[in-house]
């Protein structure tokens, strides 16, 4: 399976983000989803504002919480890097401020690479 954000993005905005408790988070995570948790995690890191600013001019719909301060979407950057820092072995963090076509040509990489191991 593959899926566009998961339970981590609970963790990022809710817990991160919103200052919820982390421990409870992952229960109720682990609970809701069974205990199923991805085999691997891409992250595509850039810094808040640039983030924000790509969500206004990428033509998306924007969304409630686009509308959360800078502060917030920092503290959510954040803590989507420490649940990369605490879980290396599922998550890889790729530099997405590069052209389409280099994180494009990174993310076949890792992809391929980890289907070789399986």
């Amino acid at each position: 399976m593959i899926s566009d954000r998961y339970a981590d993005s609970t963790l990022a905005y809710q817990g991160y983000g919103h200052g919820y408790d982390l421990e409870f988070l992952r229960s109720l995570l682990d609970f809701a989803t069974g205990g199923l948790w991805p085999d691997l995690t891409l992250y595509l890191d850039v810094d808040a504002s640039t983030g924000l600013n790509r969500r206004k001019c990428g033509g998306g719909e924007w969304n409630r919480l686009d509308d959360y301060a800078l502060a917030f979407h920092c503290r959510v950057r954040e803590g989507y890097l420490q649940l990369a820092k605490q879980q290396p072995q599922r998550w890889v963090t790729v530099d997405g401020s590069r052209s389409i076509a280099d994180v494009q040509g990174e993310l076949r990489r890792i992809v391929m690479e980890r289907l070789k191991k399986k």
